[in-house]
């Protein structure tokens, strides 16, 4: 879920200033706002990408990013060197090379840390040269200005980063010669003014001001003109939609809905849209502002992909398996609060369909488990332990509640069997083997400073959709064995149920589609936005969408019941 990406008080302050408005008649007549302005700002990091130069030596590890450096001094395989601006860098040396993570400073906007995975190529003796990848803290901002009945203008202001948008209510604009006043009964006016042509805001708890320029809008008019997806060297086969039994029409119509400009706050703000069938991919296209080469939060959809690791590190070798109890893995942590025998009943397959028990549930606001409250709290910044310390509410594996709190504390399984860190054994795992781009995983606060395996990591869609194809090609990857296909089958398996008898798996949703006589069944990932990866065996086929309708569950609900079905299935042949 991870519906807050921003503190409480960052929220409380930002809802001021993320408003929809509405232009009164002290606007000059000459004035037409009408239309979408956009405006971004970007927060740094202040080393946001380049080349990292490494040097390994008898006095330790050195490395350089541009006038940046940095220093270890051990030079064992295993160091860690800090730069100025707090940026980490974390290497490992094994006889193969040189692997590395690149560890960010706490975003401007989020309080959050990302780590980036750095591959790193031998230049000279001791000598090695990587890329490096930070996750850009950028805030978009859209203002969707339209007319409203008897005059005057409304306007929806969108900025998907920070989950604002349809929970911000109706406000009024005053437009007093170049000033505008952003008006809400019993607060202070905002104010803001135009200049040359552009309208221009500071919103508290952002440094700087946000410039919104016009930008164009398409329209249904203009059609969709479809291409083939480029070859990038990301390991995808590519084809046109004709070549793979695709129905072009029902594909050109479903992109012009996403093309059609927004006419409220329920209108799909969908950002990218990727298919694959027969194992190539056949439509690759981005919205709303977005890019190829833009990584994008995939929240829980994440999720399943932790359940993933649980098998490749059982297939590893770790003495394991679903039916193991949970508690005797973290033999460090007690004694444990709340103490309660059914603790000790609790396995990991209880973990993986989210039926551990525990008083988790992410849709009651007064659960304690609750992810929001689990993050935002910092009287236990052990998020394991947080967990495991929760009071039980049902008998493991009676009821499934939709519970993040289980699936991370996955991650501490998984890191303790592998006996390494999870970035690590994810990038070694699944994200080198299947030519994955640039990503991001978010690390949870210290002591513990691990991925947070709930959600809210950023992958490039193209290479989010590979984990799809694993279900369709037996667990491999462009011929690479990634993960056991028994595993695989396994986690398709009905196994509780979150919203309906046996709808979910080992981190995965469980649907069955009637379209046009046929029965179609879905193995599925989602997440709070709209970020959905599907799989669909009978028709050898994934998809993947991407949005910013959080915190809209009925907007982004309607892409899996109608839009997929409608025109994506609907389309197979």
């Amino acid at each position: 879920m991870r519906t807050k990406l921003i503190s409480l008080a960052r929220l409380a302050l930002l809802g001021a200033a993320l408003v929809a408005w509405s232009v009164s008649a002290a606007a000059p007549a000459s004035l037409d706002l009408t239309g979408t302005w956009s405006s971004e700002q970007a927060f740094g990091p202040v080393i946001n990408g380049g080349e990292v130069v490494l040097t390994r030596r008898a006095s330790g590890w050195s490395a350089k990013v541009g006038a940046q450096s940095a220093n270890s001094p051990t030079n064992a395989n295993v160091a860690t060197l800090h730069f100025a601006d707090g940026s980490e860098l974390h290497v490992r040396a094994s006889a193969s090379g040189v692997e590395g993570q690149w560890v960010q400073p706490a975003t401007a906007t989020t309080g959050y840390r990302f780590a980036t995975a750095v591959r790193f190529e031998e230049t000279d003796e001791s000598v090695w040269s990587g890329q490096i990848h930070p996750l850009a803290d950028v805030q978009h901002f859209t203002l969707i200005i339209r007319p409203v009945p008897g005059g005057g203008l409304s306007v929806f202001i969108r900025n998907p980063e920070s989950n604002e948008g349809a929970r911000v209510g109706t406000r009024r604009v005053v437009v007093v010669g170049n000033d505008v006043h952003l008006q809400r009964a019993g607060s202070a006016d905002i104010v803001g003014h135009l200049s040359s042509g552009a309208l221009v805001f500071s919103f508290a708890g952002y440094p700087g001001t946000f410039v919104f320029v016009r930008s164009q809008e398409p329209t249904v008019d203009d059609g969709f003109v479809y291409h083939t997806p480029i070859r990038n060297g990301d390991g995808w086969e590519t084809a046109s939609l004709g070549d793979v039994g695709l129905d072009s029409a029902k594909i050109a119509a479903l992109i012009g809905i996403i093309q059609a400009p927004p006419t409220s706050a329920a209108s799909p703000y969908i950002q990218s849209l990727q298919i694959a069938r027969h194992g190539t991919l056949v439509l690759d296209e981005y919205f709303n502002g977005f890019s190829i080469d833009r990584p994008h939060d995939v929240r829980s959809a994440g999720k399943s992909v932790t359940t993933l690791l649980v098998g490749k590190v059982i297939a590893d070798g770790a003495p394991i398996r679903p039916e193991s109890f949970v508690y005797p893995l973290f033999a460090q942590y007690a004694p444990f609060a709340n103490a309660d025998p059914r603790k000790q009943a609790v396995t990991i397959a209880d973990l993986m369909t989210m039926s551990s028990g525990y008083a988790c549930d992410d849709n009651d606001d007064a659960s304690p488990g609750n992810e929001d409250t689990m993050e935002s709290q910092s009287a236990q910044p052990d998020w394991y332990t947080y967990t495991l310390d929760l009071p039980m509410a049902y008998d493991p594996g009676s009821r499934a509640v939709y519970c993040s709190a289980d699936i991370n504390l996955l991650g501490g399984i998984i890191s303790k069997e592998s006996g390494r860190a999870l970035t690590e054994y994810f990038y070694d795992s699944f994200a080198a083997p299947m030519q994955f781009g640039p990503y991001a995983m978010w690390l949870t606060p210290p002591p513990l400073s691990t991925a947070y395996m709930g959600g809210g990591d950023y992958f490039l869609p193209r290479d989010f959709l590979k984990f799809g194809e694993l279900f369709l090609d037996h667990g491999q990857w462009n011929g690479k064995p990634i993960i056991d296909d028994a595993w695989l089958v396994a986690s398709a398996q009905p196994r509780s149920s979150l919203n309906g008898p046996g709808d979910y798996g080992y981190g995965w949703h469980l649907s069955t589609y009637n379209v046009g006589g046929r029965s179609i069944k879905a193995i599925s990932a989602g997440g709070n936005g709209g970020q959905l990866l599907f799989v669909f065996p009978q028709l050898d086929m994934t998809v993947m969408i991407t949005a910013a309708n959080y915190g809209q569950y009925p907007v982004w609900q309607k892409f899996v019941t109608q839009l997929v079905p409608d025109y994506i299935i609907a389309a197979a042949r």
